[in-house]
């Protein structure tokens, strides 16, 4: 029995260091919050700049052609026949790359607009900045956590995904919209529109995150 004794004091220890390890919150940067997927192969890169030029010229009429009462010239539609006959005499397959860009424009919006499955119920640590959304006095108790200092504020707002709306009752001090804070809690996919004040205005921002915070402190590398 005596030989036991320490066997089964490692035992425990290791025990406890296993479940302290298993406890343990993950790190998790902003890049992480955007969903994995394959993404399309972007024709326009195999273009050269006359070639972009003219696909431009193309694009530009097409959008005039959407606008209501819009009337094209007979000079501004041969321009645009010309353009079309010279790209195609180049192996270039205008309707195809407009095709191309549709997907792409689509793909890039869904990348911004939904939230990476694979981080979604888990407890995460993530660093960032406070846009402020409710106070309880010189408190903040209801946040959206951005990557970028004054986001939300002094400039447009991030893709939903790069905003996470943290609720903290208990609150935290905001030192300063440019001071880091580090953010641990669970994060759940939720879909919000949470209005933000701007410098000149006001505004509703998009997130399709969301954590009530177990904690906050300042960030430390």
């Amino acid at each position: 029995m005596v030989i036991l004794k320490p066997i089964c004091s490692l035992f425990v220890l290791f025990c406890l260091s296993f479940s302290s390890w298993a406890n343990e919150v993950k790190v998790t940067y902003w890049d992480e919050l955007v969903p994995s997927m394959e993404l399309i192969e972007d024709p326009f890169q195999k273009l050269d700049r006359n070639q972009m030029f003219d696909m431009a010229t193309i694009a530009r009429f097409k959008e005039a052609q959407a606008e209501d009462g819009f009337v094209a010239s007979d000079k501004a539609r041969q321009e645009i026949v010309d353009v079309t006959e010279r790209l195609k005499k180049q192996d270039v397959d205008v309707e195809a790359l407009f095709v191309a860009r549709a997907q792409i424009m689509k793909q890039r919006e869904a990348l911004g607009s939904k939230p990476n499955a694979e981080v979604v119920g888990s407890k995460h640590r993530i660093p960032g900045y406070i846009t402020p959304i409710e106070m309880d006095g010189t408190k903040v108790t209801k946040f959206f956590l951005v990557p970028s200092a004054g986001a939300c504020i002094h400039t447009p707002p991030p893709p939903a995904n790069q905003l996470v709306l943290i609720d903290f009752p208990e609150g935290i001090e905001l030192v300063s919209l440019m001071t880091p804070v580090w953010v641990e809690g669970q994060l759940t996919g939720h879909q919000s529109k949470e209005n933000v004040n701007y410098s000149d205005g006001a505004a509703n921002v998009q997130s399709v995150y969301a954590m009530k915070a177990d904690g906050i402190e300042q960030y430390q590398p």
